[in-house]
């Protein structure tokens, strides 16, 4: 009995192990093939992203390079003057006409920025600097043995050994600039301190439009010559002694002169004052005064008058009338009809009197009023005026009056630098 269930047990083991043999055999034929399948799709994909990479480098290749765009130079590579390159140069400018006063201590406070020609060559060596990359020395005409490689600024000492092909320097207009290249020498030069600052405004700007152009290598040829000009607004200072500048150490330290030095890129500015003149004309009249005359020649170039008369006619303020009041009036008028006769385009400020700081009849109230209400009136009679309180600009200066009536030469200088800024838009507007 146990010999059969043995045999009955490995007859049935017999069968499952050729069941199993035959299911593996089958399974292993299934997983062939899908290996075999794979590779297929596998090897497909590759190829179409290797078609597709190989296509994307050949198509963008050109329009990436299309796509750049070449930049103008920021900086020239070659800088010349004809064919010197302009490392070689350096910038020689005039002595200032206030050197002397720069250098005496009780001056120098007076005279701190006023080297003009300088700033003027410090200027261009920036804007030489900021195109090319070289920085070119600065040097004043009397400290430096000429040579040939210089460019100048101004009407330096090399003026006379220096003949300009197409005008002479020294009877350059007041508005005029030349820029001209002279042998190996390149001239910057304007009739006045300002159209020599202003002619740099027109160097910069063609240099810079050169590289906008994009050119990099650029020479001032041996003929070069540029004629231009910038409008220098003419002021001029009508006034008594204030305006003349009695106190003052100097003329070059009345409010006049250091206003021109204040506003000098932008004006010329012209002392007309006569100490002790009065506006109305049968008292010190300043219409009977050489200045006055020498104002009136000169109103057809004038841009702006200011007028500031009435100290003096205050002085008489202790038996002023309505009458007198009507006469100052007239009289101012008088004087700005005369001036205006010359030139139609003149504007006009009128001051008021200074602050007196003493006792009496000057800078009195009533003139004060006076001059203050006359403003209205010259503008309805055609004269463009703007009112200037020069009183309430000097009433806290007590200690730069003396005399109390007349400013020191600290005191001109403050008077200068409000008048400077009050003036400042009124230049602006007057440029042409």
């Amino acid at each position: 009995m146990k010999k059969c269930k043995l045999i009955l047990f490995l007859c049935l083991l017999f069968v499952l192990s050729l069941t199993i043999v035959a299911c593996g055999a089958n399974a292993v034929t299934t997983a062939d093939t899908q290996q075999d399948t794979t590779p297929v799709i596998t090897t497909t994909a590759n190829a179409a992203e290797s078609t597709t990479a190989v296509t994307t480098a050949v198509t963008t290749a050109p329009i990436t390079t299309a796509a750049v765009t070449t930049e103008a130079p920021k900086q020239f590579a070659s800088l010349k003057i004809g064919e010197t390159p302009i490392s070689e140069y350096t910038i020689v400018y005039a002595r200032s006409k206030y050197a002397g006063y720069i250098k005496m201590p009780n001056m120098k406070a007076f005279f701190p920025i006023y080297d003009f020609d300088r700033e003027s060559a410090e200027r261009l060596s920036d804007i030489i600097f900021e195109l090319s990359g070289v920085r070119l020395k600065v040097a004043e005409d009397q400290s430096r043995v000429a040579g040939d490689n210089e460019i100048l600024i101004g009407k330096t000492n090399r003026i006379n050994a220096v003949n300009t092909s197409t005008l002479s320097l020294g009877s350059l207009a007041t508005d005029d600039y030349l820029i001209d290249v002279e042998d190996t020498k390149l001239v910057i030069c304007g009739g006045a301190y300002g159209t020599t600052w202003h002619a740099l405004d027109y160097l910069e700007s063609y240099l810079a439009s050169l590289l906008e152009g994009d050119t990099a290598d650029y020479a001032f040829a041996s003929d070069y010559t540029y004629q231009g000009a910038y409008h220098l607004v003419q002021i001029g200072c009508i006034g008594d002694s204030i305006t003349q500048g009695s106190n003052a150490s100097s003329s070059h330290l009345t409010y006049p002169e250091q206003l021109g030095r204040i506003l000098w890129k932008d004006a010329i500015v012209t002392n007309y004052g006569s100490s002790g003149s009065t506006m109305r004309n049968d008292l010190a009249a300043y219409t009977q005064r050489d200045v006055y005359n020498q104002a009136r020649a000169a109103a057809s170039k004038t841009d702006l008058f200011s007028v500031m008369l009435g100290t003096n006619d205050s002085f008489y303020d202790g038996s002023w009338t309505d009458a007198d009041s009507k006469k100052f009036n007239e009289d101012c008028l008088g004087i700005f009809q005369a001036l205006k006769a010359k030139n139609q385009n003149l504007q006009f400020v009128l001051a008021n009197c200074p602050r007196y700081f003493g006792t009496g009849g000057w800078a009195s109230v009533t003139v004060r009023g006076l001059q203050r209400n006359l403003v209205p009136t010259l503008n309805d009679a055609g004269y463009p005026t703007t009112f200037y309180d020069m009183f309430t600009a000097t009433s806290q200066m007590s200690q730069y009056f003396p005399d109390q009536l007349h400013p020191d030469n600290e005191g001109y200088m403050i008077m200068a630098q409000k008048f400077a800024t009050f003036l400042q838009p009124l230049v602006e507007s007057l440029q042409k």
